[in-house]
């Protein structure tokens, strides 16, 4: 990192380890810009030499600036360095500085995208740990977790237990903010510093680090994921777009590294990383033939995927298929493109039961619950859910007057930084009442919820995903079907 001088902007998403990790090289001043700093954490800051700001600091007086990419381009001090010709970067490429000397030991894969992220690294995680005997470190939205080598596990987590499998160690939780990466690598090394033994033989450095990324890559990964573009929105104050950040991902991808990208991500641009591409196949009338990998055809209960001249059929079971098209393709294409065995390939996604919280169907005492509460769930993705549970009804018989469906949708605000619109949850239950008996509602605004019950009749509305999901359970019985739609952090 060049320069004496650095303004960290931003201690919400990550600003403040920043800050930290840079303190020993350079004379540091953290901003908080959204006054979110608690007296503490200031306290902390400035106890390693780091000066705390609350307004927005000249840029001049600095050689460098560390801003997020979703930080507003007016925001005065950003205004300020391109009027004087300060250095600015972003906190991705700030972690890059920080960590590419440390990381060079590990193996590492960065995954971002709009939607599919988690269920990636997590697919990708179980094949690296079952196929190539590898020793995994993943972290994602749910959680830093430690997967063992040769774990055998083929739910992503889900603890199906089959045939000796085991669910992975989590080690901590942290949000998926690009700053975070220094504080899962500094958790890593505390634990195999402290003597904790993750693992049984000892076993316990990883060989591999899997980050979920948000809003693009760092160009610290061997291996670089974009799941999908689709679903693009504003940031930086609408001076920005996510597609635009998460293009990160391939503009900074390191000289013969690997980069996988679902179908429409831009290949054009110009970079030394071999490039993979996955998509959907013929399917529809989509043809995606210059795709590497591709799905031949999809099934509820069996799908087969392409691979060049490898073919791999699995049968699906204990989740909505449809829902994981994107995580199969983008783990799978990452697996072929280090050479692991096909035939391995297959025998994982057999097993694999889905990951939790993610389109997952589960039996829990007589009731089945189509899991779909998770911090990217969206209203679309809460459609699907309702869609699916209509086959199960289908397909399992759920149809008969005694049996009943209960669906809990909403928010837990606090947990994540993208909420619901309450109007479009109130439609989305209004369509559904041919098919949902009752509907619990989670944190929803007052009004918009008081207006759903009255108008609806509906059920209760409850704290939070435990609180509506113990509610659930009471007002239900054996074989009736639990929809559970939360936005939430697992």
């Amino acid at each position: 990192m060049t320069g004496r001088t650095a303004a960290v902007l931003d201690l919400t998403h990550g600003g403040d380890i920043i800050a930290r990790s840079l303190a020993d090289a350079m004379r540091v001043t953290a901003v908080d810009v959204y006054h979110t700093l608690d007296y503490g954490a200031r306290r902390s800051l400035e106890s390693i030499g780091v000066s705390v700001a609350s307004e927005p600091p000249d840029a001049s007086d600095f050689d460098l600036i560390v801003a997020p990419v979703h930080l507003d381009s007016a925001y005065p001090t950003l205004c300020d360095a391109r009027a004087s010709g300060v250095r600015v970067i972003t906190h991705h490429a700030a972690v890059y500085e920080i960590m590419n000397r440390r990381l060079m030991r590990y193996e590492v894969v960065e995954v971002t995208g709009t939607t599919a992220k988690t269920s990636t690294a997590r697919l990708l995680a179980g094949i690296l740990s079952r196929c190539r005997g590898r020793t995994v470190v993943s972290h994602t939205s749910a959680g830093v977790e430690y997967w063992r080598r040769g774990n055998r596990g083929g739910s992503g987590g889900s603890g199906n237990g089959a045939d000796g499998d085991s669910d992975p160690i989590a080690i901590a939780k942290f949000s998926i903010a690009p700053a975070s990466i220094i504080r899962v690598v500094d958790t890593i090394e505390g634990e195999n510093g402290s003597g904790s033994e993750l693992d049984p033989d000892h076993n316990r450095d990883p060989d591999v680090l899997i980050f979920e990324v948000s809003l693009g890559g760092t160009g610290l990964a061997d291996i670089g994921i974009v799941t999908t573009l689709s679903g693009d929105y504003p940031i930086a104050n609408g001076t920005g777009t996510a597609s635009a950040a998460k293009m990160q991902m391939i503009e900074r991808a390191k000289p013969e590294s690997t980069l996988i990208l679902g179908r429409g991500i831009a290949t054009y641009l110009d970079t030394a990383a071999n490039t993979l591409t996955f998509g959907n196949g013929d399917r529809g009338g989509n043809s995606n033939s210059n795709c590497n990998v591709y799905f031949e055809s999809v099934k509820p209960e069996r799908a087969v995927i392409v691979a060049g001249d490898e073919r791999i059929e699995f049968d699906v079971s204990g989740y909505d298929i449809s829902s994981y098209e994107t995580a199969i393709l983008g783990a799978v294409t990452a697996a072929i493109s280090i050479g692991i065995d096909s035939d391995c390939i297959t025998s994982f996604l057999g097993d694999f039961s889905g990951v939790s919280g993610r389109m997952r169907v589960i039996e829990v005492d007589g009731r089945t619950i189509l899991d779909n509460s998770n911090s990217g769930m969206t209203i679309r993705s809460a459609q699907s859910a309702i869609d699916h549970a209509r086959r199960l009804a289908l397909t399992r018989n759920l149809t008969c007057d005694e049996a009943k469906t209960v669906m809990i949708i909403g928010v837990e605000e606090y947990n994540v930084c993208e909420g619901l619109d309450s109007d479009e949850v109130i439609e989305l239950i209004k369509a559904t009442m041919d098919f949902v008996d009752e509907v619990i509602t989670v944190g929803l605004d007052r009004d918009s919820a008081h207006r759903a019950h009255r108008a609806q009749g509906l059920g209760p509305d409850a704290e939070g995903l435990d609180a509506g999901m113990s509610l659930a359970m009471d007002m239900t019985g054996e074989g009736d079907l639990i929809i559970s739609c939360v936005k939430c952090f697992r």
